[in-house]
């Protein structure tokens, strides 16, 4: 598998969360939504292990910034193309719903892994920052 096909199994493994909801028609919105998620939480832990570790002097960037802007930009730009312009994930889906179980069973806790990660990740960020006395850093 490479990574094209991971992400999209990504986005079916959340797709198929999202067709257990109420609304079944915004299925892959919701789920494009859930990686731009996971996504920007992983670019943010990113931000932060860079502010613990090589620069602890960077100043904290606006929302509204370029630099904040822009990474939101392309991530958003991402997924549009691959997901919701194309719809290349229909045929995706319907690839990963002829996997044999097992395949999807373990595809499944790959993803659950890695859902994990990003929050393990995301949540470690936060602990270290939180043990930086940062008033004598400002």
């Amino acid at each position: 598998m490479n990574i094209k096909q991971a992400y999209y199994y990504l986005f079916y493994k959340f797709y198929k969360v999202a067709m257990t909801g109420a609304i079944k028609s915004l299925s892959s919105f919701g789920a494009g939504v859930g990686i731009m998620a996971l996504e920007i939480w992983f670019l943010f832990s990113l931000y932060v292990y860079y502010k613990v570790f090589i620069n602890r002097h960077a100043p904290t960037p606006e929302f509204m910034s370029f630099k904040v802007m822009f990474p939101f930009i392309v991530i958003l730009i991402i997924n549009y193309f691959a997901f919701t312009d194309t719809y290349k994930w229909k045929n995706y889906v319907a690839e990963f719903d002829q996997w044999p179980r097992r395949k999807n069973i373990i595809g499944t806790w790959i993803v659950i892994g890695i859902v994990a990660f990003v929050l393990a990740n995301l949540v470690f960020s936060f602990y270290l920052m939180s043990q930086i006395n940062w008033k004598q850093y400002h």
